[in-house]
């Protein structure tokens, strides 16, 4: 999704992914969004400047240019770096 702001429906959308323990991963604002369950509590949230991915089809670190760790819900981790 490219837009300036993302639409509720979307933000719900994504929060469904998470919530199914899956990854989701979207464009927003020309940047790269994965977002993922962490290991302790919460979900990991990167953010790349490219879609370049490596074999096995995960971004690429040297393209990381913000990330964290949001310990609330699916839905806070999808509006946490937004």
């Amino acid at each position: 999704m490219k837009t300036d702001e993302m639409s509720v429906t979307a933000i719900n959308d994504f929060a469904n992914i998470l919530n199914n323990g899956e990854t989701a991963d979207f464009i927003f604002n020309d940047f790269y969004y994965k977002i993922f369950e962490s290991c302790d509590k919460g979900y990991i949230i990167n953010i790349y400047s490219c879609n370049q991915r490596d074999e096995n089809g995960d971004y690429l670190d040297k393209y990381i240019i913000d990330g964290g760790h949001c310990t609330g819900s699916a839905r806070e981790a999808i509006e946490f770096m937004l």
